[in-house]
């Protein structure tokens, strides 16, 4: 889906830690990132699984600092070291009670069990059910979202929590040609449910977001319509999620109500604003009603806003837009724009840019300021993780 990003060169532009990269004529691999608003995704238990050495399910048997003995009940991996011994003495602490269950994951080269390091996931019959019967990662990706799909909202939260982490590190367009597996009237019910961890929303507004259906595309709006207009005092985790699924749903009218709520208006909550930006450069990507010129318009509008103004800036290098060159070149020197990351963002913007008047702007901006720009300058051509 990501139409403007593929079968062409592009700069794209990232600002981590307070560096700058440019990357020329770099092309995204959107096929291969999960989902966009999802937060920071730990392993999913198939993951362990397949990266561990050994895998058994056990009962703890006694625990104390540094110490747990286990008796083990089925070795799903790694038989040889176990050697047909049925307990183990594990170095680990764990916070499970004696008699509970639990799916030991082990990972070394060695042959002594001592130098593996272990992980340790508290099971019921449950979830450890779920665990033994979910496909390797071997197996296509639209056949492991089959089976991870009914077990999302799980009464069990391990089960819950780790079907989600499936989706969440699913390829992007898997996901999307997948959707008739994922219940839209649940999706709805979920996303409004306070029950449900907040973390988790931004995959679900995401979700309805592809509804193909028409009913279910009109439904979906008016949920993720009314969520925009909630009344909310703090940081919403997954709000972003919220946001890219509506501009998918509603593609013009919705980049409006985010433009004229978000972008536009001073008074919207810092998070917000953050929110909306993620939710654009998520539509930029892999969008395809909305004109391009539109989403940078929105956009745009951020350059007079000094806390959003480096990340703009990256955004409209990354997105070849050349038409503001001499309003970023004035960002240079006022005294709220008067930023390290700001000064890099500008700089990079005009190396980039392959007009006339981006090199003339830079060469002015080295007469009026050698040494920022110089520092500037240093940066960029920095590889990342060196001194």
């Amino acid at each position: 889906m990501g139409h403007r990003l593929h079968d062409r060169a592009l700069v794209a532009a990232v600002i981590r830690g307070g560096l700058f990269v440019l990357l020329l004529h770099g092309i995204w691999p959107a096929a291969a990132r999960g989902c966009p608003f999802c937060t920071v995704l730990k392993p999913s238990l198939s993951e362990q699984r397949d990266a561990a050495t050994v895998v058994a399910l056990a009962e703890l048997s006694q625990s104390k600092r540094g110490s747990s003995e286990f008796l083990i009940h089925k070795c799903l991996k790694g038989a040889e070291l176990i050697g047909g011994r049925d307990r183990a003495t594990l170095a680990v602490d764990c916070a499970l009670k004696p008699g509970a269950l639990a799916i030991l994951l082990g990972k070394g080269t060695e042959s002594e069990l001592s130098a593996v390091t272990w992980t340790i996931v508290g099971v019921n019959e449950t979830s450890y059910a779920y665990f033994a019967r979910a496909p390797s990662l071997r197996t296509p990706a639209p056949e492991r979202l089959r089976y991870f799909a009914p077990f999302l909202e799980h009464p069990d939260p391990l089960v819950a929590e780790d079907a989600y982490l499936e989706f969440g590190h699913a390829p992007f367009g898997t996901v999307a040609e997948s959707i008739e597996l994922l219940p839209m009237d649940r999706l709805r019910r979920w996303i409004v449910d306070e029950k449900v961890p907040q973390t988790r929303k931004g995959f679900y507004g995401l979700a309805l977001g592809l509804a193909n259906g028409v009913d279910d595309r009109r439904k979906n709006a008016e949920v993720l319509h009314g969520l925009i207009l909630a009344p909310a005092s703090d940081f919403r985790a997954g709000f972003d999620g919220v946001l890219g699924g509506y501009l998918l749903l509603e593609g013009k009218p919705g980049l409006k109500l985010i433009r004229d709520r978000y972008l536009a208006n001073k008074d919207a909550a810092d998070g917000d604003v953050r929110h909306a930006l993620t939710a654009l450069r998520f539509y930029h990507e892999f969008g395809r009603d909305i004109p391009a010129e539109q989403l940078l318009s929105a956009v745009r509008l951020l350059l007079v806003r000094p806390e959003f103004a480096d990340g703009v800036v990256v955004d409209l290098a990354r997105w070849q837009d050349w038409s503001v060159v001499q309003r970023v070149a004035d960002m240079y020197g006022p005294k709220e724009f008067n930023s390290p990351s700001i000064r890099r963002a500008i700089v990079g913007y005009l190396t980039a840019c392959p007009n006339k008047d981006a090199a003339i702007q830079l060469a002015r901006l080295k007469q009026t300021d050698p040494t920022g720009v110089a520092e500037a300058e240093r940066a960029l051509s920095t590889p990342a993780g060196a001194k």
